[in-house]
């Protein structure tokens, strides 16, 4: 890498909602991967998705209450951008697309793909997966429970994955989803601003159940 790149985290995912799992994620590759910047990326319409998501407006103002406060974190002092570069892209929201755009717009920066331990054994089938791992580094953060040199094998035959180690304990999005549908508690699963603006919101009222 050249002195004068700056190394820049991409995080992208539905966040329907960012919960403290998505959060933990960041601030261990904030730390690990010492990053200047981090890009928090909503996606406008997911391609492994069946669960129909919150409006995107509604995520991306959650995104904003859930990570603008790492701001500043790191040795690095990580500066936060909640982005929506997916809706002006506009379509199903594919990584490769993105990644290529942010290259164009961010010519000074490497980009750092971030990615959970449980979808490293799914990134094979990502749209294009071997142009991504040749145009930005792919890192997966495990998470509690992971069996790390597992994951460690499985990257070295990817190649170009790199495994950052931690303890992010695993949150589930569609149990998150169902307990605000129920009016339960969800403070211990997501920041409180994040619960807050569900609540206000009414976001997931509707909700019965769903997949994920």
């Amino acid at each position: 890498m050249a002195d004068n790149e700056i190394k820049t985290g991409v995080f992208g995912g539905a966040f329907n909602p960012p919960h403290n799992g998505h959060v933990n994620l960041a601030r261990e590759a904030i730390e690990q991967l010492n990053l200047r910047k981090l890009l928090i990326i909503p996606t406008l319409e997911s391609p492994h998705k069946e669960t129909k998501s919150a409006p995107f407006e509604q995520r991306l103002e959650m995104c904003e209450r859930a990570f603008t406060p790492l701001s500043g974190s790191g040795r690095c002092g990580c500066r936060i951008e909640i982005s929506d570069i997916e809706r002006e892209l506009g379509g199903i929201s594919y990584t490769i697309n993105t990644i290529r755009e942010l290259k164009k717009r961010r010519p000074g920066e490497r980009l750092y793909l971030l990615i959970g331990g449980d979808m490293l054994y799914y990134f094979p089938k990502w749209y294009k997966y071997e142009s991504l791992l040749k145009e930005s580094t792919v890192c997966a953060v495990s998470r509690e429970g992971d069996g790390f040199a597992d994951m460690v094998e499985f990257a070295r035959e990817l190649g170009r994955v790199k495994v950052l180690p931690s303890n992010v304990v695993e949150v589930s999005s569609t149990d998150v989803r169902r307990k605000a549908a129920a009016g339960e508690d969800i403070s211990q699963s997501v920041p409180q601003s994040v619960a807050e603006f569900i609540a206000a919101n009414k976001i997931y009222s509707a909700v019965r159940s769903d997949k994920q």
